[in-house]
């Protein structure tokens, strides 16, 4: 209870700079999860599939 105004603007800057750092990293975590050509580059295999797959669909639906 002894802290100085000063002292308490200073962690409340603190506690700021960190939340924006971690907001930073986790908008750039969330941007490369759901970046579909992130996804292809890691894993080209399933997503070769999934357009394979997606492709056999709409043949099958426009087919009738």
């Amino acid at each position: 209870m002894g802290e100085t105004t000063a002292e308490i603007e200073s962690e409340i800057d603190h506690t700021r700079a960190a939340l924006k750092s971690n907001l930073e990293e986790l908008e750039t975590r969330v941007r490369e999860v759901t970046d579909w050509r992130t996804l292809a580059r890691k894993h080209p295999a399933p997503m070769l599939g999934a357009a394979l797959l997606g492709g056999m669909l709409v043949a099958a639906l426009f087919r009738r």
